[in-house]
């Protein structure tokens, strides 16, 4: 009787529970500026998803009609960017009851390379990376009057600029930031790099080498620069924030997988976000053109501006060697506290 009286507990506790199925949710944004919202759920549902929208991440006004509804079977919607000048987030609500909230990974802004939000990855502790709190982008010297728009209505507060002092250029003060912070790598590798690639001295192998060189120099030589990173990540008031380099990708590249070391996420999750540069980084709009250059020339620069897992990983193995954990070196060396750390999830995870 008692094994039948609990049965029947655990019934009635599944059919109150809010969790329906796995699902998953993707946003893009296409070439027309249209949001296509994607999901898939696991095991298959039938049903009714309703489709929330708004500017702001954290607030969504699900007392009012839905801007779409759709059968959970398509997998898919295609929603107008009617807003034009401000950044849309999404909530969707499955059968009333699964709620996700998602929004566009990339933002299409001319000019600006490698711009993205790292909302809404997951944390080992199964805690999800706020929405429109932290971006990562290449650097913000040429800018349209959209694009300026686009930024200002996100709301990004501060600009914290791994450049060094020979690429820095202001940003323009239309973008209204109330704090720009540079904080250089100190590595000046694109000085060294330039006339090497000027006299066609590099081939791929010494391309490869001296991209690993430079993500272990940053573990000792860029530690000024990223400890104090976290020092303003650890300031509410400065969010949001974006993190640039020249173009997004390897200094704001190594200290994004920092930031998501200490907030605890999974391997998986921190090399795949590094491995999207090779999606929104535009190799043309770079300051050497190799077309007059040998093949072994354009090569090594083809290598020289990828995101190869190879760099991030040796870097990383590197770190493991030297101070046991990546954690170690995050207390060790750049200050992050269990207590620091603590505090830096409240503001970023939820």
């Amino acid at each position: 009787m008692r094994y039948l009286q609990l049965c029947s507990l655990l019934l009635a506790l599944s059919a109150c529970s809010t969790h329906i199925a796995d699902i998953d949710v993707a946003c893009e944004i296409d070439p027309q500026h249209n949001y296509l919202l994607k999901w898939e759920t696991m095991p298959k549902i039938e049903g009714e998803v309703q489709i929330y929208q708004s500017t702001n991440p954290e607030r969504f006004d699900t007392e009012r009609p839905p801007v779409r509804t759709a059968k959970i079977q398509t997998g898919y919607i295609l929603i107008p960017d009617t807003l034009k000048r401000q950044r849309s987030y999404f909530l969707l609500r499955f059968n009333d009851r699964d709620e996700h909230v998602v929004g566009a990974r990339a933002e299409r802004l001319k000019y600006i390379e490698n711009f993205r939000d790292l909302g809404g990855y997951t944390s080992k502790n199964g805690k999800q990376l706020r929405w429109g709190k932290i971006f990562r982008s290449g650097e913000f010297n040429s800018l349209t009057a959209s694009s300026i728009d686009r930024i200002k209505n996100m709301g990004i507060k501060t600009l914290i600029d791994f450049r060094d002092s020979e690429d820095v250029i202001k940003p323009s003060p239309e973008l209204g930031l109330d704090n720009v912070i540079n904080l250089p790598g100190s590595l000046h590798y694109r000085q060294n790099l330039l006339p090497r690639l000027q006299k066609e001295e590099l081939r791929r192998g010494d391309a490869n080498l001296f991209m690993q060189d430079l993500y272990v120099a940053m573990i000792s030589g860029s530690k000024r620069a990223f400890k104090s990173m976290f020092n303003q990540l650890l300031v509410e008031d400065n969010y949001p924030i974006v993190l640039s380099c020249v173009n997004g990708k390897d200094y704001t590249g190594f200290a994004v997988s920092l930031l998501l070391s200490a907030l605890d996420m999974p391997e998986e999750v921190i090399m795949n976000d590094y491995l999207l540069s090779n999606r929104y980084f535009d190799r043309r709009r770079t300051a050497f053109d190799p077309k007059d250059c040998c093949d072994d020339t354009q090569e090594a620069l083809s290598l020289i501006q990828t995101a190869d897992s190879r760099f991030l990983s040796y870097a990383r193995d590197y770190i493991r060697q030297k101070y046991g954990s990546i954690n170690n070196y995050l207390e060790e060396e750049l200050g992050m506290t269990p207590e620091k750390r603590r505090q830096l999830k409240a503001y970023l995870l939820h």
